[in-house]
């Protein structure tokens, strides 16, 4: 087991206290999204192995009492067995 610390270049305005709403990812990419506490804008954190390679404020401002009970439920892309599924569904339906 290994214990990574992101630092941080000081130009980039990342969030000093945020409250995270949610994570995802792709292939080569990892996404976090969370409100920073002090203006209460939504923002996206890309990570890339264990650099964080973008930080994008979305001008979209959120009220964090909204999410303090929130609890994030959701998936990743889904298995191509899925979606393999899902279209002998919708065949099958026809």
């Amino acid at each position: 087991m290994t214990q990574t610390i992101v630092e941080v270049p000081a130009n980039v305005n990342l969030p000093k206290k945020a409250l995270f709403l949610s994570q995802s990812g792709t292939e080569s990419n990892l996404l976090q999204t969370l409100i920073d506490l002090e203006n209460n804008e939504m923002v996206v954190l890309t990570y890339n192995n264990a650099y964080i390679i973008n930080v994008t404020r979305t001008g979209i401002f959120l009220n964090p009492e909204d999410y303090k009970q929130f609890k994030v439920i959701g998936t990743d892309a889904p298995f191509k067995r899925d979606v393999e599924e899902e279209e002998n569904l919708e065949s099958s339906e026809e």
